[in-house]
């Protein structure tokens, strides 16, 4: 029998990505996904055995000390398999193949996510987190190698014509095609679908666990606008709301974990992701828009600040996220006790922090606090005689001194790769808020940011996925491109440099190229990783939305700024190949129902000529308004104008005073100098509805 030398190290050595390296010490005999580990499968003739998970994942970590540091299950691993681990952030095209092969078999899928394969890469079994021994009648890790390789040495043949099935299956769905027409009627569907799955009590969609997926409050707050339907608006407000108020949120130091595992977004799975970072600042910034209310905006900067602060390299881009484990178990490093709080803080500051954040002797999570609010800002504040202001203030200062205590305990691991798709979603946001709240710091760390990753990740005319320690890997993927193309257009818009237009664009044919199919579809990868599995074509927003969706909008927005009519063709036609079930399931295609809710609105741009640096509160509000179909640029020079939408290349400013012109998909309105007649201007045309509910 094969037995492997305690910590010799495996194949993941020269790896760059810190999940990989984290198994670098295991006795499984790991090799990362390359031609070298399939060769040695087929010229052995044994299963592949693949564990897919990523740095931050608490159960991939639980697994591997259970299972893949265990000499007894290395040995098997190594005698019976040749096994490959893979990061799915760096390659979500074997993740998501996968995955979906797993929920073929099983119904469900998650990380860890295990299967093994032909030697040609075909899978036969799937499965998730599974203990090293068996508990009950669910056979354990060691179990299941056992039973593999048995069924291998007897029924070789039936697993090889099971991976074959399941392939011929996989390839039947990516090859499935069916188109819908383009109508309102599809975004009406979808108010009656939201209204059956919105949670009245606690808010969100669905049962636990529950995902923030910040598209859906999103897509309602269009649908408000578009129905004049109060209560779609008051679903997704209250959603963002407990999102903002629950476990959820780092409520001392910012950032959204990934999940609440409950139905309160209490008790959060503690592991915060840059793209969830990304997606909930841009809806709170959205409601902010809606509502006004300036809880909204802290919210929204409240996550911005924690990502310029923990999760930005020096050079500009942004990490991957923070893990959920430290010290050993999962949140440590988020949690209080009343005595804790009893060694920073002074009795007055102890009892009013204790009272807004619901911090008791017994606590609500293993003994000690997750911090959560139940009421907003503002009825704290009439409660404890405050203004909201006051409030705010004091509770600022005490989450200052918690702070520096927190950052004496033992931190999280950081995954510090960079991915230029979730750099693109951040990039979006933080040029949105740069331009909403007037934070220069925000503009500038989006610029930042895309300038690392047109001088890093972007070179001889292709778009890499991955930067860690010096070194880019790994072609990019349809996300990668989508995802930046969208923060290159916001940042166009917060900041009308015809370079990021420019590259957009460049961007966008190089997308076309790689992953535009004959039929108009988008598959997910340049190539199929190894014969039988595809290209992927993912239709369903998730966690983060499907490539597609962002493309579908990222076509129409870039047609409106062009008027290059080709794009909107295109844009249209993805749309209509993917949007068969989305009123069915709206919460599986809220951001695609954004790209729909855009093609369906009027075309409208608003150019405006400022005479000082900022526009003055006036102009501001005006601009600031919620009217996501309107797109708008600000810009300095009259010159400028026709550099950067062709269209308006004929205005000139007027007597040096701000001037604004409103365009329809047809013509231009006459020219205004008065941010009152603009503001009537854009409600003929595009009317904002105010509820009171």
């Amino acid at each position: 029998m094969m037995t492997t030398a305690p910590n010799k190290l495996n194949h993941l050595k020269d790896e760059k990505s810190p999940y990989l390296l984290q198994h670098v010490e295991n006795p499984v005999d790991w090799y990362p996904w390359c031609e070298e580990a399939l060769k040695k499968a087929e010229e052995e003739n044994k299963p592949i055995f693949v564990s897919i998970g990523y740095s931050t994942c608490h159960w991939c970590h639980v697994m591997a000390h259970e299972s893949f540091e265990d000499e007894q299950i290395a040995t098997k691993l190594n005698q019976h398999c040749i096994s490959i681990k893979v990061d799915r952030e760096e390659r979500p095209d074997i993740d998501a193949s996968f995955m979906h092969a797993c929920h073929m078999m099983n119904g469900h899928g998650g990380w860890p996510l295990n299967l093994f394969l032909t030697p040609t890469g075909l899978p036969f079994y799937a499965m998730t987190y599974v203990p090293k021994l068996a508990q009950g009648r669910s056979p354990g890790f060691t179990d299941i190698i056992d039973k593999v390789a048995e069924l291998w040495a007897s029924q070789r043949e039936d697993l090889i014509n099971a991976g074959k099935q399941l392939s011929q299956a996989l390839e039947e769905f990516e090859n499935t095609r069916s188109e819908r027409e383009l109508s309102q009627r599809i975004l009406g569907n979808v108010l009656h679908s939201y209204r059956s799955l919105f949670d009245t009590k606690h808010a969100g969609f669905g049962s636990p666990p529950k995902f923030p997926q910040p598209h859906n409050p999103a897509l309602l707050l269009r649908l408000a606008q578009r129905f004049d339907n109060a209560e779609s608006q008051w679903m997704a407000v209250e959603t963002l709301n407990s999102i903002a108020q629950g476990g959820i949120t780092d409520q001392l130091g910012g950032g959204l974990h990934r999940y609440s595992v409950d139905e309160r977004w209490l008790v959060p799975h503690f592991e915060k992701m840059l793209y969830d970072q990304a997606l909930i600042s841009d809806a709170y910034l959205d409601a902010w828009q809606v509502t006004g209310q300036k809880h909204f905006k802290r919210a929204a900067e409240d996550v911005l600040d924690y990502v310029l602060r923990e999760l930005q390299h020096p050079q500009g881009g942004f990490y991957c996220g923070e893990d959920a484990d430290s010290e050993g178990a999962e949140g440590t490093y988020y949690l209080w006790s009343l005595n804790e709080l009893g060694s920073v803080l002074s009795a007055k500051e102890k009892n009013l922090f204790s009272t807004v954040y619901n911090i008791t002797a017994e606590g609500n999570f293993e003994g000690r606090n997750i911090l959560y609010r139940t009421r907003s800002l503002k009825q704290l504040a009439e409660q404890n005689r405050l203004s909201e202001d006051e409030l705010s203030a004091q509770l600022n200062q005490i989450r200052t001194k918690l702070l520096n205590n927190r950052e004496r305990r033992p931190h999280p691991h950081l995954d510090d790769k960079i991915l230029s798709g979730w750099n693109g979603l951040m990039i979006a946001s933080l040029a949105r808020a740069g331009l909403l709240f007037e934070r220069d710091d925000y503009l500038s760390a989006a610029r930042a940011a895309v300038d690392f990753i047109n001088n890093t990740l972007f070179t001889n005319g292709t778009l890499k996925r991955r930067y860690r320690d010096g070194e880019t890997a790994v072609e990019g993927f349809h996300e990668d491109y989508a995802y930046f193309i969208r923060g290159l257009t916001e940042l166009f818009l917060a900041e009308p440099d015809r370079r990021y237009l420019e590259t957009a664009l460049k961007l966008n044919k190089i997308c076309d190229e790689k992953f535009r199919g004959n039929n108009g579809e988008y598959f997910d990868a340049e190539r199929a990783f190894t014969p039988g599995m595809g290209r992927g074509r993912n239709r369903q927003d998730g966690a983060v939305p499907a490539a597609a969706s962002v493309t579908a909008f990222n076509l129409l927005r870039l047609a409106r700024l062009t008027g290059q009519k080709t794009l909107e063709t295109q844009g249209n036609k993805l749309l209509e190949l993917h949007l068969s079930q989305a009123d069915s399931y709206p919460t599986a295609f809220a951001f695609l129902l954004q790209a729909l809710d855009l093609s369906l609105s009027e075309q409208l741009t608003l150019v405006i000529v400022r005479n000082s640096k900022q526009l003055d509160a006036k102009w501001h509000s005006v601009v600031s308004q919620f009217r996501p179909q309107l797109l708008t640029l600000i810009v300095d020079e009259t010159n400028e104008i026709g550099r950067l939408v062709p269209w308006c290349a004929d205005k000139t400013c007027l007597n040096n005073r701000t001037t604004a012109w409103l365009c329809t998909a047809k013509s231009c309105l006459p020219a205004t100098t008065s941010a009152e007649e603009l503001e009537r201007l854009l409600q003929r045309h595009a009317p904002l509805k105010t509820f009171s509910r």
